[in-house]
């Protein structure tokens, strides 16, 4: 089995989501009383957690990236619906009835909702191990979509269970605390427990491990706790584990190369810790970030169809990059992250255009069905988190310097001596900057940011210098602290009107 996405085809099934035309609704969310009553049928609601990942992903790069100062908008003066939802985005001037806003909220309980509906049916399975497994990947997924909603949006609605719609019209946002200690706890009774295998079956490949559940607590505890704390210090043991089962890497050469991390045909390599899984070939489970990620009007020279251009990359990220060249060395993963123009196929001339190639599959043969799957946790991620957690509680150490150089060398671009990063500071900014690098378009700046308190600056300085900003015929104004988190949607404030929105909405 190439993938392990089941897609169940039958009279039962039914729409799509309209917006991405990619995603059909399981039986969990037909008639899963009737429908649950074995082993497989568990599994099928499993797989369908999976697949809602899908309608999660297609608007979190607008909810992040877009957000960071990786991408912007491409032009303005447009009056279409889409130019005018990316450029409060990009600019921080977000209104509460923001369509991609509330899809994404609304994405992001839907798979809550199929998660919840995995762990109700438990009972009814003979086989123990594997309703350990089922409920481990349940609540791994459960885990990754509220600590995305909580950077995101702050308080929460916390869910556990079928809620009636009188009750949901009562419920209030809970504390920013209350919603760490469910993300906490769904992934410590993991690791605790042992719910998760170390390595899926072959034709379960793809889905949650222990290794993946690991990272994603250790990045919890690095985000939620400050160095000193008790489950701050516990992430490096974690992160630790992590790189252990990814046969404790040491230097470049123990790595994937980084071309070949997001290769359509080296799909979960050894970088790979956790993906969202794509498949085309017209069955509803195919990447839509080719048709949005493309050049527009670039004629079939690049990818087919229509694309749409989004999630531009900024001169600033470009700059960066460009800032490792030195001499016959250019950082690698510039040309693996984006593109700065391409060939007319049919004219035979360069267009300067710029645009990220990160997803792009230029053998897509139809729009919104393309192939390649979106790493969530890989291999470089962990490694500059363990470098930087070893930074922060021991110093700049040669360990903490051989995981990021390990990270540079993969990049083909010169490797730090000791002498430059003999402080702390000038290590932790060494490491801030190669994760932006390394990490660039994969969802990871925004939350990096917040994570180092340094959201307002950043996105400040990033205003001040980028010329597409500059450059405009009106006022772009610095944000300030309040709009790091996204508005609640008005659709859910509308249902329940005591409901809180957040400060400067």
């Amino acid at each position: 089995m190439k993938k392990f996405i089941i897609y169940i085809i039958s009279s039962l099934t039914v729409g799509m989501f309209a917006a991405c035309n990619m995603d059909q609704f399981p039986y969990s969310e037909i008639a899963a009383g009737d429908y649950v009553t074995d082993d497989a049928s568990v599994e099928n609601l499993v797989v369908g957690t999976y697949n809602g990942l899908h309608a999660v992903l297609y608007y979190e790069w607008a909810m992040t990236e877009l957000r960071s100062d990786n991408a912007r908008m491409r032009i303005t003066g447009s009056t279409s619906q889409d130019t005018k939802l990316i450029e409060q985005l990009d600019q921080a001037t977000i209104e509460t009835a923001h369509s991609w806003v509330a899809s994404y909220w609304e994405s992001c309980y839907s798979a809550i909702n199929r998660a919840n509906s995995v762990l109700e049916n438990l009972h009814v399975m003979s086989d123990q191990s594997l309703r350990a497994q089922f409920q481990g990947e349940a609540q791994f997924i459960r885990a990754m979509l509220y600590f995305n909603l909580v950077r995101l949006y702050g308080p929460v609605f916390i869910v556990t269970r079928k809620t009636g719609a009188d009750e949901a019209r009562r419920m209030q946002r809970s504390p920013v605390d209350d919603v760490y200690a469910l993300i906490e706890k769904d992934l410590e009774s993991i690791v605790e427990d042992g719910l998760l295998p170390e390595r899926q079956s072959d034709a379960r490949t793809g889905r949650a491990t222990m290794t993946a559940a690991k990272a994603l607590l250790a990045k919890v505890y690095m985000t939620r706790y400050t160095v000193g704390e008790e489950k701050y210090m516990a992430a490096k043991e974690l992160l630790r584990d992590v790189l252990a089962a990814a046969g404790n890497p040491q230097s470049a050469g123990d790595l994937v190369a980084y071309d070949r991390i997001f290769a359509k045909d080296n799909e979960m390599n050894g970088e790979i810790i956790f993906a969202v899984r794509y498949l085309s070939g017209n069955v509803g489970l195919g990447s839509p970030f080719t048709t949005l990620f493309g050049p527009l009007n670039n004629a079939n020279s690049v990818v087919m169809g229509s694309p749409k251009h989004y999630n531009y990359p900024s001169d600033n990220l470009v700059s960066a990059y460009n800032a490792n060249a030195e001499g016959d060395r250019v950082d690698l993963r510039k040309a693996v992250v984006l593109a700065e123009g391409y060939t007319n196929a049919t004219t035979g001339q360069w267009k300067d255009e710029r645009f990220m190639v990160k997803y792009l599959d230029p053998d897509m043969a139809t729009e919104f069905d393309a192939e390649n799957d979106w790493p969530v946790l890989r291999v470089g991620d962990v490694a500059l988190l363990y470098a930087e957690i070893v930074n922060e509680t021991e110093g700049p150490t040669d360990e903490a310097r051989r995981y990021l150089n390990m990270i540079r060398g993969r990049a083909g671009i010169r490797e730090y001596e000791a002498s430059e990063l003999s402080s702390r500071y000038q290590f932790r900014e060494a490491v801030r900057h190669e994760r932006r690098l390394e990490l660039a378009f994969e969802n990871q700046r925004w939350f990096d940011l917040l994570r180092w308190g340094t959201v307002v600056a950043t996105y400040n300085d990033y205003l001040a210098s980028e010329v597409f900003y500059t450059g405009y015929n009106y006022t772009v104004n610095p944000i300030s602290e309040w709009q790091a988190l996204l508005p609640i949607p008005i659709s859910v404030i509308n249902i329940n009107p005591d409901v809180a929105q957040n400060v400067g909405y």
